[in-house]
């Protein structure tokens, strides 16, 4: 069975399945809210939901019924999820609520973990994943 995976880093969002590389976002989630600066607006997400379904729809499908790896090597998904290393797509739609809820009322205070949470969320809606696992020892970007 293959395994999907999503790198975060600061400078790129990579991903991958298995060991090959898929697709790369140079600039990562500042490309991702690129014209989006603090504090964030409802249309930054809406314009980060287009961009990240625009990287990952040529690939969504061969994600289905899979889980995802994430490695984060920012360590920003811990602001949405604590210490949890294994998510339900449930909390990956609920921590999307939680940021576009802080975004909507000028609360958001770090638009690089939006970023994040905005591709994580569409990458499990439109993969259509069984759930996500944060992968400690994980891959690198390459």
């Amino acid at each position: 069975m293959s395994q999907p995976y999503l790198i975060i880093e600061q400078e790129a969002y990579e991903l991958r399945l298995d060991d090959k590389l898929l697709t790369r976002m140079a600039g990562g989630a500042a490309s991702l809210l690129a014209g989006g600066g603090l504090p964030l607006r409802e249309i930054d997400i809406e314009t980060a939901i287009e961009r990240a379904e625009d990287w990952l729809m040529p690939f969504s499908k061969l994600f289905e019924g899979l889980q995802l790896k994430v490695r984060d090597g920012t360590d920003r998904l811990r602001s949405h999820f604590g210490d949890l290393e294994n998510y339900s797509v449930e909390q990956v739609e609920q921590a999307f609520t939680n940021a576009h809820y802080d975004v909507v009322h000028m609360r958001a205070n770090d638009s690089d973990s939006v970023a994040d949470i905005v591709l994580l969320r569409e990458l499990a809606h439109h993969g259509k994943l069984s759930g996500v696992v944060l992968d400690i020892a994980g891959v690198k970007l390459k």
